[in-house]
């Protein structure tokens, strides 16, 4: 079964916020390089190359990337901030 949340990730430095639906199966990483990969802004220039890192909104906690979506505390609505 393929299990999704729904997310709201904001980009600060882009003044941008994107509410996606995120499968639980997958990795901190591979929502960041998503995310990365569909916007212009992100995947060319000057953030090309940066590490962002994805932050809860809420308590400022800091995702290891490696880190499986359905083994974190994101859960359906959470606000997302990408740095």
């Amino acid at each position: 079964m393929d299990f999704r949340v729904y997310v709201i990730i904001e980009v600060p430095i882009l003044d941008k916020k994107y509410e996606l639906f995120v499968p639980v199966d997958r990795r901190i990483h591979d929502i960041i390089r998503s995310l990365k990969e569909s916007d212009k802004e992100l995947s060319t220039g000057y953030y090309k190359d940066k590490k962002l890192n994805l932050y809860n909104k809420s308590n400022g906690q800091l995702y290891d990337v490696n880190l499986l979506l359905k083994n974190s505390n994101i859960k359906m609505g959470t606000r997302l901030i990408l740095m």
